[in-house]
């Protein structure tokens, strides 16, 4: 129980603030904090939430009001967050959130690339915490992740005229990247995500994977081969953020799909490896999906206290992913990637 109401202690705390950060990065406290939870270190989530809270910016007053007929109007316009979020607090105060997180994954799945994935990610961090326990702060965060996804919303090119059928790590190895003239970058993720409508070659992408398999299977098929992609192609602090969000991405997954029927969980797989194919296709270099030679072996508990202490939201929301999913697929990769990609972030001062 003392887990839980540290948990509602750092929602209460972290409810003033809005998804963005002063720095212009999204706000990760909620995800962050619930991972670290998730880890059994709830005594270092307020004093990480000292070091990293510096940055918060309060949230924006509403301007307009969004109704049940008119939301795809808003869809994808980031300063119609406060919109969005007051939709939501609407929808979950009027039935079960089982029944609003059912409804919504499908309709906004196009989009799961949203704000660089942080709405999907954000979304699954606040369904595995109401799981735990329901209550009002609980729902209002899964409105907060659900406006990030609403509000950031983007679609990806997308062509289903060549479904191959592919197992994960086959599917990624299909993936072409994207010729530096065709690159779109302006600084963020979310740019190069957009410039993919540019390059024909990739509308393909999201009929590459062979979504029959058990749904389960089919994230750790996708978290493993994506955690080898960070392996081989993570070579700086932005290369590490990118693709440690293709794994979390997938792995916030497993909290959602319990709550859709079997042609919505497909549905929403394909969105969510087109999502990170993207990553991949704009921002890789090596289509090696090889483990290196020499594998640095952490323990669990080195890898959670490694991460505490550098500090970055990154470095302990993918251990934390990486943890779990080592749990339902034993590979080496993702000790291995977990331990690289901290490396290569930028510790928490």
């Amino acid at each position: 129980m003392e887990e839980e109401d540290t948990m509602e202690k750092v929602l209460e705390y972290l409810e003033p603030y809005g998804p963005d950060l002063k720095n212009g990065l999204s706000n990760h406290a909620p995800m962050a904090c619930e991972a670290l939870l998730t880890m059994g270190k709830r005594e270092s989530i307020f004093p990480w939430l000292e070091r990293y809270g510096n940055q918060f910016l309060e949230k924006k007053k509403p301007r307009n009001k969004i109704y049940s007929g008119d939301w795809k109007d808003f869809l994808g316009i980031p300063d119609t967050y406060p919109e969005w979020e007051n939709f939501f607090n609407s929808e979950l105060e009027e039935g079960p959130w089982q029944k609003t997180i059912s409804e919504w994954a499908v309709k906004l799945a196009p989009g799961i690339c949203a704000d660089a994935t942080h709405g999907v990610i954000r979304t699954g961090h606040a369904v595995r915490s109401l799981t735990r326990k329901e209550s009002r702060r609980r729902r209002r965060e899964l409105a907060s992740g659900l406006a990030v996804w609403a509000s950031s919303y983007l679609e990806l090119p997308t062509s289903f005229d060549s479904l191959l059928g592919l197992q994960p790590e086959d599917a990624i190895q299909k993936v072409d990247f994207v010729p530096d003239e065709f690159k779109n970058f302006s600084g963020t993720i979310v740019s190069s995500l957009q410039g993919l409508g540019d390059y024909d070659h990739f509308s393909p992408v999201i009929g590459y994977l062979n979504v029959s398999n058990r749904p389960e299977e089919i994230i750790s098929g996708l978290s493993e081969g994506f955690s080898r992609v960070v392996l081989n192609n993570v070579e700086d602090n932005l290369s590490a953020i990118v693709f440690i969000h293709s794994v979390t991405s997938v792995s916030a997954l497993r909290s959602i799909l319990p709550f859709l029927n079997e042609y919505e969980k497909k549905s929403v797989l394909r969105y969510s490896w087109q999502s990170g194919a993207a990553l991949f296709s704009a921002f890789g270099k090596k289509l090696n999906l090889e483990l290196p030679e020499r594998l640095e072996k952490e323990s669990r508990e080195e890898m959670i206290n490694g991460a505490i202490e550098h500090g970055d939201e990154h470095a302990i929301k993918f251990t934390e992913v990486c943890l779990k999913e080592y749990e339902f697929n034993p590979s080496p990769a993702y000790y291995a990637a977990a331990s690289l990609a901290r490396k290569f972030l930028e510790p928490l001062s």
